[in-house]
């Protein structure tokens, strides 16, 4: 038996099966809508694919119908109308979030994390330590594989990193542990503010099964203020800086990471035995060390993937040395608040590379973040307005592309120098997406020229 959003109860979830033979229009045709449309074909629906891009539709699949346009198709001749986190849509019970149709389909228990930022370290490396346990796992939503394709993946639980894209309208999704990291500006321009914005990452918390964990930052006033209103039982808080009563934390005496989620110590690791990928940020490893533990990870598998973890690519990465200058790839770093956090790990001089499409948050805080930054160097859309704060702060330049940005630094970079992209930006003005700028940035950095 088929069902129709149009005719049945919009508060019941329906099973997978039931979409047999209903027509689906899905919106996007990038890797989420892609995967939705697999799925879907999978058990039997009739698909129509939509995108404004001509050329993302050569990758439709057969037997799938096709439409394109500046405008979205009349959603009236359709039973299901599934959203890409991508494409922007009004809040309608006709209307089904990718992540909601993955979540009929999917048949392992989910650890959902959302923040603005080092939501794919985290999710990665609660992975990772469920795998060290000896737990199946899979990885996927925001990272990755689409949840969608995760649907026939054979893994006991999947670690889902959760944007606000996929979030807003979220309704059938009910991850068992859900993991609040922090609040800062960022995708303003699709939200319109602050509030909308961390109201769309609250539907995580929202979402929890009835007797679910959920993991908050205690240092962060916004995912201590959900965790207050939204679970207060049940709530495992981690934190820097306090010592919850159940939870996780870093000890000042000793620099330990201990994990304590029933109130006595579980696991201690020491700071200075972190990977090197994850040791500037312990918030996010007591995140997972909490996380995986709720999902039943061990102590010894905590601990060797907290120690071993080998990070993940534009995050930090050290690309090559050139000339005794250092080059780092941190293209992920796609708002202002990301931006700054790595500055501030970085002990040596750095020329900093910036720029490119404003997602509608203020530069601002990047203002006070230049204690390291010997020169800026500016490029993109949002060159000149980054240059505007940061003015009168360090030394500034401003080029059209990264590219050019690139070659400018290896000009000016003096030994013992880190030449850092960390963008504060979005990558829309010149690249694909922030994996394809972070590749550029690597292939422009491995072509300089070595001095003999």
């Amino acid at each position: 038996m088929n069902v129709s959003l149009r005719t049945q109860d919009p508060t019941r979830r329906p099973t997978l099966s039931e979409l047999a033979d209903t027509r689906c229009l899905v919106l996007g045709a990038a890797r989420s809508g892609l995967a939705a449309v697999r799925l879907l074909r999978r058990v039997g629906a009739h698909v129509t694919l939509y995108d404004r891009d001509t050329d993302r539709l050569a990758a439709a699949p057969e037997h799938v119908q096709t439409l394109s346009g500046a405008t979205l198709p009349s959603f009236d001749t359709f039973d299901w109308i599934i959203q890409s986190p991508g494409i922007p849509v009004p809040p309608s019970q006709h209307m089904v979030p990718e992540v909601d149709l993955a979540a009929l389909g999917i048949q392992a228990q989910q650890v959902g994390v959302t923040g603005t930022n080092g939501k794919s370290t985290t999710t990665s490396l609660i992975a990772a330590m469920l795998e060290q346990s000896g737990i199946p796992t899979a990885i996927g939503g925001n990272i990755g594989v689409p949840l969608c394709d995760l649907c026939e993946r054979a893994a006991d639980w999947c670690a889902v990193e959760l944007s606000s894209f996929q979030l807003e309208h979220a309704r059938w999704l009910t991850p068992r542990v859900g993991v609040l990291l922090n609040l800062d500006a960022d995708h303003l321009d699709r939200h319109g503010s602050l509030e909308a914005y961390g109201a769309a990452k609250e539907r995580l918390a929202q979402l929890l099964e009835p007797h679910g964990t959920l993991v908050f930052n205690l240092d962060d006033p916004w995912a201590a203020s959900v965790a207050a209103r939204v679970h207060p039982r049940g709530a495992l808080g981690f934190s820097t800086r306090l010592r919850p009563s159940r939870g996780a934390y870093l000890d000042a005496s000793t620099r330990e990471l201990v994990l304590a989620p029933r109130g006595t110590e579980t696991l201690r690791v020491r700071s200075r035995d972190l990977a090197a990928s994850v040791a500037a940020h312990p918030g996010n490893v007591l995140a997972a060390m909490l996380a995986a533990w709720a999902a039943g990870a061990s102590p010894h598998g905590i601990t060797t993937a907290a120690t071993t973890f080998a990070g993940l690519p534009h995050r930090m990465q050290r690309v090559a040395e050139r000339n005794g200058v250092r080059y780092i790839n941190d293209s992920k770093a796609t708002n202002p608040a990301a931006a700054r956090a790595s500055l501030e790990n970085v002990r040596e001089p750095v020329v900093w590379l910036a720029g490119g499409s404003n997602k509608g948050v203020a530069f601002s805080p990047l203002a006070s973040a230049t204690g390291g930054v010997r020169m800026a160097i500016l490029y993109g859309q949002s060159a000149q307005e980054i240059a505007s704060v940061l003015r009168g702060q360090t030394e500034v330049e401003v080029v059209p592309t990264l590219r050019e940005a690139v070659t400018r630094a290896a000009q000016l970079a003096r030994p013992g120098d880190v030449v850092l992209l960390s963008p504060a930006c979005a990558s829309f003005d010149q690249f694909d997406n922030f994996e394809h700028r972070g590749e550029c940035f690597t292939r422009w950095v491995e072509e300089l020229p070595c001095s003999s």
